[in-house]
């Protein structure tokens, strides 16, 4: 449309049976356009938004990484060293058990000569014994012999005396 005078006057019925028709349908267009425009537009801004999000959960899950990272390495740092602990109390339990059994290997020895030597005293007390034994036998068998000569001698005494 032109406002100008210098133009000749605008012909209504033309306009609205040639001319309106074509303007509604490019004005439609034009709409559908916008919408498909404003469609994009507002998936753009929902995808920053969304990328915003993601940043911000990408960020928070970082950090509860390095925390879990960080426990993580405690953990290990206090498993490490009751792992050594442990195995410094395994080796000072095996040096124990070496000593006990040395020790005990020392004394089922000692104790293994003494029951020898014991042995073979009770063997040399047994012989002495026996030897005792017969020498008492002796001895009785001797006194017994005595007697009768005493008394053989007593005896021929008091015959020669009377």
């Amino acid at each position: 449309m032109q406002v100008s005078n210098d133009t000749p006057a605008l012909n209504y019925v033309e306009y609205f049976t040639k001319q309106l028709p074509v303007d509604l349908a490019t004005m439609a267009m034009l709409r559908d356009e916008l919408a498909v425009r404003q469609g994009a537009l507002s998936a753009v801004q929902d995808a920053a938004a969304d990328r915003a999000k993601a940043a911000e959960e990408l960020a928070k899950a970082k950090d509860s990484a390095a925390a879990t990272q960080a426990q993580a390495d405690q953990a290990l740092t206090q498993a490490t060293a009751v792992s050594e602990a442990a195995k410094a109390k395994e080796k000072e339990v095996e040096a124990q058990e070496k000593a006990v059994s040395a020790a005990l290997t020392a004394r089922e020895s000692d104790v293994a000569k003494r029951e020898a030597a014991a042995a073979a005293l009770d063997v040399r007390q047994q012989s002495l014994q026996d030897s005792l034994d017969a020498k008492e036998a002796k001895l009785f068998a001797d006194q017994a012999a005595l007697d009768a000569r005493v008394k053989a001698f007593q005896d021929k005494v008091a015959a020669l005396s009377a």
